[in-house]
């Protein structure tokens, strides 16, 4: 089975480079895996290398290593530039990125330099002994440093390569080039469009979106990848785009333009074709409403001591003309007047008895307070290894009943397994990975492995 050229584009290649690969390199045997992370979950003895930056690829790895997956995310001189990014955690005694604490869970952090060519070689190592190599960059940008997917199939034949970037590997030479990032991947996959109140301009998702569905779409598919490589022993590229992670989500938008020549844009909360679906205020915060289709619409009128027939479904919420209609309006009114005489609370607990579907509008305190979220251990305390700071972080979703993830480790510090990985899984001794560091070519940050500041009270 051949590549798509698109994706491996010298697969002829392979051979030839394998002739090139060193001979230490090629004698290396796989050693156990796990070696340096506890063994659980349906993942255990996956081993991956990730060399990416800041967070779709990243977190991809963290969604595997919470899974069981022996994740060795390699990172420049100084770590990656994410580590870096506000809001910090600025209590302890390294200032550390709240994202970082939260998105690298799990992982084993290489403090590698790979530009330098024994630093290459480190990573050939780390292919050859890997089932997944995952990264992120602009296409071209590792290529020209040597770094091709057809050099890491010479080393390793197995392997699945995960490669991810705003505009995909191949499309419009114009687009590939171009720097990119989270919003960028919202505002060219259309959520931007759609998201804002009508009255302002069109809006980013507030949280990183666009990466996150990116790392979502990306281990689905290493999965897969890996699935196909156990039968056939093929490995294989991913050209994982974070534009359509993000453009798969816009539903009716394609159909509804290429085959009525319509498009909805940013409208604020409300649905374009019924009601209700909106956030509406309330004594002491937001709730949203939802009432999707006429059974459960049907509810609703009742709900607010209205005639049922007057304000029905065919009259407010069939269609954008219900819900604009002089009915919609008032159904919208009486809504808006019911819930600004009550808190949030009382709102929620009465639209759910009726069975109208409602919720708090939650932010980080309400979340971090909620027992729906303790009790499913939503979120986890950990102690963050660079900084020594005690936080929560995302705990396990999915939950599985068999082979449950684990949140085993906080964020680990700049570089902190370096010497483990290089004398127990790639097999150097201690004065030769010492050598390593004495070179620049590697290097590590001592861990806090304890909290270095109390807990904050009420907060943890």
């Amino acid at each position: 089975m051949t590549h798509d050229t698109r994706l491996v584009r010298h697969e002829e290649q392979i051979e030839e480079l394998r002739k090139t690969i060193p001979e230490w390199i090629r004698n290396l045997e796989r050693p156990p895996t796990p070696m340096l992370v506890p063994k659980f979950g349906p993942l255990a003895g996956i081993r991956v290398v990730s060399t990416g930056i800041v967070i779709a690829q990243p977190w991809t790895g963290t969604k595997m290593a919470m899974f069981g997956a022996e994740v060795i995310h390699v990172e420049r001189p100084g770590g990656d530039i994410h580590r870096r990014t506000a809001p910090n955690l600025v209590r302890g005694k390294r200032v550390h990125g709240c994202d970082w604490a939260n998105e690298a869970v799990c992982r084993l952090s290489m403090g590698l330099n790979f530009k330098d060519p024994k630093g290459l070689e480190l990573l050939m190592a780390l292919w050859k002994i890997s089932d997944v190599w995952m990264e992120s960059s602009a296409p071209g940008t590792l290529e020209r440093s040597g770094i091709t997917p057809e050099l890491a199939l010479a080393v390793n034949p197995k392997l699945v390569i995960l490669r991810v970037c705003t505009y995909g590997q191949y499309g419009d030479e114009q687009m590939l080039g171009r720097p990119g990032y989270d919003a960028l991947g919202q505002a060219f996959g259309g959520l931007i469009a759609v998201t804002g109140d009508e009255a302002g301009p069109p809006q980013r998702a507030k949280v990183y979106t666009a990466d996150y569905l990116t790392a979502l779409h990306g281990w689905a598919a290493v999965m897969m990848a890996l699935w196909h490589a156990r039968e056939t022993g093929q490995g294989q590229v991913i050209d994982n785009s974070q534009y359509e992670a993000v453009h798969v989500t816009m539903g009716f938008q394609m159909p509804w333009i290429s085959g009525e020549g319509k498009y909805t844009t940013h409208k604020g909360n409300k649905a374009p074709g019924f009601q209700p679906y909106d956030t509406f205020e309330c004594k002491d915060g937001h709730v949203f409403i939802g009432a999707l289709g006429p059974i459960i619409y049907s509810r609703v009128p009742g709900f607010l001591g209205l005639d049922p027939e007057e304000y029905s479904y065919e009259n407010c919420s069939l269609d954008e003309a219900a819900v604009y209609s002089e009915k919609g309006l008032e159904l919208d009114a009486k809504l808006r007047e019911y819930c600004k005489n009550r808190t949030k609370m009382e709102v929620e607990k009465a639209f759910n008895a009726a069975q109208i579907g409602c919720c708090r509008v939650m932010n980080a305190e309400d979340m971090l307070k909620e027992p729906h979220f303790r009790m499913r251990e939503t979120h986890v305390p950990v102690v963050d290894r660079q900084s020594g700071v005690p936080v929560r972080v995302g705990g396990i979703t999915p939950k599985l009943s068999l082979t449950p993830g684990q949140v085993w480790r906080g964020a680990p510090a700049i570089g902190e397994d370096t010497t483990n990985i290089m004398t127990k899984i790639l097999g150097f001794s201690e004065e030769e990975a010492l050598g390593y560091y004495a070179s620049g070519i590697t290097h590590r940050t001592e861990p806090f492995e304890e909290p270095v500041v109390e807990p904050l009270e009420g907060w943890n």
